[in-house]
């Protein structure tokens, strides 16, 4: 998932809630009147990308990006290619990669385009070398590019959907075999018991975390179940917001 452009404070106040990007904590904001922002080393190329487009490059890709049905780097990656097929195909991802930081980091601060512009633009400003374009010119620019509807909707929806202080992000089953011996063990084994291991990564306050849990065969097809549990409500639900509701299921 793409790391989210970081949010720093100034502010004196101690209230805090955590930014969210995708499936991971990323963050904490201290609420301010003015927060600012910090750009982080491997979005810097994508930011110049960004801040090199003209107002009608820009207008191009904004429109293109109105037929974005999902956050799927490389379907927002070819829709950016085909809006500007004269950049290549590396210039396109790191535009769709810094993007999607972009918005992830505006929805997680809570601001308005406008105000997320300006303390943008303050934040690039080291970056920049050389010849620019004006500074209106690239307020516009940005202002376009984070104002997708699809775009914004969707990433609202992923940051409330991950709004949690524990999220998943691996999972593994280890199986092994144990020795059982009798009371001499220098005999052979008597028998063997089997083991499994769910191994469960999730994030926690910013780290990746893991929890060990063991299970038998009654443990396996309880799991199993329950998942498949899952899968059905979750085709019951979307069929029934779309069919009755007219709503779309944004994250799930």
């Amino acid at each position: 998932m793409n790391a989210s452009l970081q949010a720093t404070n100034e502010g004196t106040e101690t209230t805090q809630r955590p930014i969210v990007v995708g499936l991971r904590f990323i963050g904490r904001l201290r609420r301010a009147r003015v927060p600012s922002i910090t750009v982080p080393e491997e979005h810097a190329d994508g930011l110049l990308q960004i801040m090199g487009l003209s107002i009608e490059d820009s207008h191009l890709v904004a429109l293109a990006l109105e037929k974005a049905a999902s956050l799927n780097v490389r379907e927002l990656t070819a829709l950016v290619g085909a809006a500007l097929p004269a950049i290549t195909g590396k210039e396109s991802r790191e535009i769709v990669g810094t993007l999607l930081s972009l918005y992830a980091a505006r929805t997680g601060m809570d601001m308005a385009v406008d105000s997320f512009v300006m303390e943008l633009l303050a934040a690039a400003r080291p970056l920049q070398t050389g010849e620019s374009q004006s500074s209106e010119t690239l307020q516009q620019a940005l202002k376009d590019l984070l104002s997708v509807r699809p775009l914004s909707m969707i990433s609202k929806a992923r940051g409330i959907h991950t709004d949690h202080e524990n999220t998943f992000c691996t999972v593994r089953i280890l199986t092994d075999l144990r020795a059982v011996f009798d009371v001499d063990v220098k005999q052979e084994p008597v028998g063997f018991v089997m083991a499994h291991i769910l191994k469960l990564g999730y994030h926690h306050a910013g780290k990746h975390t893991s929890l060990h849990i063991a299970m038998d065969k009654v443990d396996i097809d309880k799991l199993i179940a329950a998942l498949q549990r899952a899968q059905e409500k979750a085709s019951t639900l979307s069929r029934t917001t779309s069919e009755k509701c007219g709503f779309t299921i944004l994250a799930d």
